[in-house]
């Protein structure tokens, strides 16, 4: 349970935070688990070579299988029994006094693999790994591009990426005996749902299953699924009667921790001679990995990736086939911007292309497609309620004017100076009504805050939500004081605790500022008519109707001719979040979402080996971004409250890492653009750029090229 009191902040910055890996229970015994080495075999048997250890057969672990609409529903089991499917699976786990003889223990255990062939079918209910596959198609696609004046087709792939918080996973379990119930010590987006989902694979009663939530040094997605470790550790201590703890090394994160991302979306684009879109044709093919991860599923990767196509343009026509494989890569779950970084790259990369096409200015282009009659309902299906384009474009045009300007000057002396845009809107708060029309049955789409008033006077706000660097607590105690008319030092938020905090979906698709902010002004206006009431415990339930926070962003990229490394060099984020409810706490999400986009783009990526093993399993080879690298990230706001909510506001966790995709790519392509080098795979990289070069120059011998 995270208590954030009004001085958690200064705790956490001078280093006095309370993580998973600073509990001390006594007598607590270290874990570490056996994972697969191989990418897909069949288990022939494990020699423990210790009493120290069990398998998932040992600990009779149930299966969990996720369905959702439209979706192959495939068993999942937290520990691999007679066949491992990814690399890095865990198949026993061993436990000692420290954690360094439980290294060795687990390097003591025998495996005996047999390695299927390259290929072979995940799973007996998926032919060829097809999990998902369905069409949305508005009607008279064809026509529309047989009228157009302008088509472009390419195929845009990011990378396949990890959110690597600065905070590892980590599990603490104990068991009480005398009371039946097992104490989980996560570190968690999902308190709640990670309860049920240990209780469910323990077939127990989810009263005997306590989640605690301690701060969160980051989570980005990662975090909000259910994990085999959380589940093991949990049987264990049942086991036992002892506690246990596992902490997740930086390997451990790369190999077993979700992957995101790996999204290939080819696309048909039509428009008329000035530039106005006709109609979009696309191909939304996700490697979700080798299962579906509680309790997200792999649909969402696919599903909102296709829905997020040209989510801020105004278009007719709209024809997409979504799939969702399952190959033997470690599962795909949420990740920052989950679906919609994909998208927005396909997106904004194609306008760039049509406007090039059509010797339209790009800023241009965008002005005369985006969204303007609100309400509208997308193709896809995206109703927005709330948005101004024009003002987002216009708030950016004078720095795109001045850049622009600069670029003209660098060209001239043979600098790789490029400028980029990204428009995008995100999801923010699906409720049960969006999670149930996509036929997703296990996120309850609800939120939910009490509000107590202590018998000293104080203000306590439990939420259902649970605190990875958001800053909620500080947020809610500024709505907290507004409402009460009371010192915010008289306001304490918990979070993160399964028995104490009301029931809800937890943290993430940026809610916090919508469902979970709704819930505790309805409970705080409560309080507020009792007076402040010693004594006073109420709780409010809010089911949210989702909202689209958008934004457009502007990058100047400059590359290096030697070394090929590409540095941004001025940044600009114009963000409508709504209402602004704090603005320091909105400036840092886009501030550091932004940062994470930058690096998503330019460096970041796993490598598998033809035969399915993870190449990047330590920071040497996955490479995330220096602080050195980042610029000052300039922010702007225009705010366009929507009517969903009862504050106005929208979410901004994602904005920054969305925007980033858009504007970071078509700024390193615009840099590229006179050797004629065409970028359509992630991560814009030296490499990749080098690559590229050498395509071109063979493509085109009169071209100079790179060298």
């Amino acid at each position: 349970m995270s208590r954030l009191t009004p001085d958690t902040a200064a705790r956490l910055v001078s280093g006095r935070g309370e993580f998973v890996a600073d509990l001390a229970l006594e007598d607590c015994l270290e874990v570490c688990f056996v994972r697969s080495n191989v990418p897909h075999a069949r288990v022939d048997r494990i020699d423990l070579r210790t009493p120290h250890a069990v398998t998932g057969q040992d600990l009779g672990l149930r299966a969990i299988t996720l369905e959702a609409g439209g979706m192959v529903p495939v068993a999942w089991q937290p520990m691999a029994l007679d066949r491992v499917r990814y690399m890095g699976e865990p198949l026993a786990l061993v436990w000692a006094e420290d954690r360094y003889t439980a290294e060795d223990l687990a390097e003591s255990v025998i495996i005996d693999y047999a390695p299927f062939p390259a290929g072979t079918d995940l799973h007996e209910e998926a032919p060829e790994g097809m999990l998902l596959s369905r069409t949305l198609d508005s009607g008279e696609v064809d026509e529309a591009f047989a009228e157009a004046e302008c088509v472009i087709k390419r195929t845009f792939r990011p990378a396949r990426q990890s959110a690597v918080p600065l905070e590892a996973r980590g599990v603490v379990a104990k068991h009480d005996p005398t009371t039946g119930v097992t104490t989980v010590w996560t570190s968690t987006q999902l308190p709640h749902l990670v309860r049920a989902g240990i209780a469910h694979a323990l077939g127990v009663d989810e009263a005997s299953v306590r989640v605690m939530v301690p701060h969160v040094g980051g989570g980005f997605g990662l975090k909000a699924n259910l994990y085999a470790e959380e589940i093991a550790l949990a049987a264990l201590a049942r086991r036992l009667a002892f506690p246990v703890r596992w902490i997740e090394d930086r390997t451990e994160n790369l190999l077993a921790g979700t992957h995101a991302h790996d999204t290939q979306i080819t696309l048909r684009v039509a428009a008329d001679r000035s530039g106005r879109l006709l109609a979009v044709d696309a191909r939304v093919r996700a490697d979700v990995g080798a299962y579906s991860v509680w309790p997200a599923t792999a649909m969402p990767e696919a599903a909102v990736a296709a829905m997020s196509l040209f989510a801020p343009y105004s278009f007719p026509r709209f024809r997409v086939q979504i799939e969702a494989v399952a190959t033997n890569k470690t599962p795909v779950g949420p990740c920052r911007g989950i679906g919609q970084n994909a998208a927005v790259f396909a997106t904004e990369r194609a306008m760039d292309l049509i406007a090039t096409e059509l010797g339209i200015d790009p800023l241009e282009i965008r002005r005369r497609n985006v969204v303007r009659d609100l309400f509208w309902t997308s193709p896809a299906g995206r109703r927005l309620d709330s948005g101004d384009y024009d003002a987002l474009l216009a708030l950016l045009e004078p720095e795109y004017l001045q850049l622009r300007a600069e670029q003209a000057e660098a060209r001239a002396s043979g600098r790789l100076f490029g400028v980029g845009v990204g428009v995008f809107n995100e999801i923010s708060a699906s409720g049960s009504e969006d999670y149930r029309r996509r036929g997703v049955t296990s996120l309850p789409g609800t939120d939910a805050a009490r509000a107590v008033v202590t018998p000293d006077g104080r203000i306590e706000i439990y939420t259902s939500a649970a605190d990875a660097g958001q800053g909620h607590a500080d947020t809610y105690r500024v709505l907290a004081a507004t409402e009460l008319g009371i010192s915010p030092d008289r306001i304490d938020v918990i979070e993160g605790d399964s028995e104490l905090c009301p029931e809800g979906s937890g943290t993430f698709i940026s809610r916090g500022a919508v469902g979970v902010a709704a819930c505790v002004l309805e409970a705080l206006r409560e309080v507020a008519k009792r007076d402040l009431e010693p004594g006073t415990d109420v709780t409010h339930v809010h089911d949210p109707s989702q909202v689209y926070p958008s934004g457009a962003h502007l990058a100047a990229v400059e590359i290096d001719p030697d070394s090929l490394v590409s540095r941004v060099v001025r940044y600009l984020a114009v963000e409508d979040c709504g209402r602004i409810l704090h603005p320091e706490v909105v400036d840092g999400q886009i501030r550091g979402g932004v940062a994470m986009g930058i690096g998503e783009v330019l460096h970041e990526a796993h490598r598998y080996s033809p035969d399915g093993r993870l190449e990047t399993t330590t920071l040497r080879d996955y490479l995330v971004p220096l602080t050195t690298t980042i610029p000052h990230i300039e922010i702007r706001h225009r705010e366009s409250p929507t009517t969903a909510t009862p504050l106005g506001s929208k979410g901004v966790g994602e904005a920054g890492t969305i925007g980033a995709f858009g504007a970071v790519s078509n700024a390193v392509a615009d840099a590229l653009a006179p050797l004629g080098i065409a970028l359509t795979q992630l991560p814009y990289g030296p490499e990749q750029i080098f690559a590229a070069g050498l395509s071109a120059s063979s493509a085109s011998p009169s071209d100079e090229g790179m060298m």
